[in-house]
């Protein structure tokens, strides 16, 4: 009884033994499937928030081949290719690292080119300033010049009325009044004058 006993424990135990061993490689490669198809998944999550940082669209291409890499990772991963899997993946995890390089640098170059239209606006209003106080100190320069040369009003209101009164003088015709008087016109009259001096005594009391 003791060595049938024996036996059958030396069988039992050689038995779990083998199974142990045959079952050893197969939950290895369950458990790295397993972790294959999670990190297939978290990079396709990955892939939705590179999209949605991508404002500008500046990575489509990129994203929709890092998509089509994941899906060949996991067809590999059905067929059971666990090493081209890996390598498939690290391929898309340089890829993500790239469209976030390239997400960042379209960013910079969209700030630094609204600042330069900003800055471009700016100058073209300063040019705009410079070129209207030109014009106005222009304008000022040559009103200042028109009154330095023109006469006073005073003068601009007697001066047609003397011409005029002069050309109009010329023209008319000599009248009586005009013409000098004769010299025995101009002398008092003799008639005026007493005729003798004893009339005037005559005359006075």
């Amino acid at each position: 009884m003791r060595a049938r006993s024996r036996r059958t424990l030396q069988f039992i135990a050689a038995a779990a033994a083998c199974a142990a061993f045959c079952a050893g490689p197969r939950a290895v490669e369950a458990g790295e499937e397993d972790d294959l198809q999670r990190e297939i998944d978290t990079q396709r999550v990955s892939v939705a928030d590179l999209e949605r940082l991508d404002e500008l669209k500046a990575t489509g291409d990129e994203i929709m081949l890092l998509r089509s890499w994941l899906d060949e990772a996991w067809s590999l991963r059905s067929k059971h290719e666990y090493d081209q899997v890996r390598e498939v993946l690290e391929r898309t995890r340089k890829q993500a690292d790239l469209i976030r390089a390239k997400i960042t640098a379209s960013k910079l170059r969209a700030q630094a080119t609204s600042r330069e239209a900003s800055l471009s606006d700016v100058r073209a209003r300063i040019e705009r300033a410079k070129k209207a106080l030109a014009d106005t100190m222009k304008r000022k320069k040559t009103m200042e010049g028109a009154d330095k040369a023109a006469p006073p009003a005073s003068e601009k209101m007697t001066a047609p009325a003397s011409e005029k009164a002069a050309a109009a003088a010329s023209e008319r015709p000599a009248t009586a009044a005009d013409k000098p008087l004769p010299p025995s016109a101009e002398k008092p009259s003799a008639a005026a004058k007493p005729a003798t001096p004893g009339a005037e005594k005559a005359v006075s009391p």
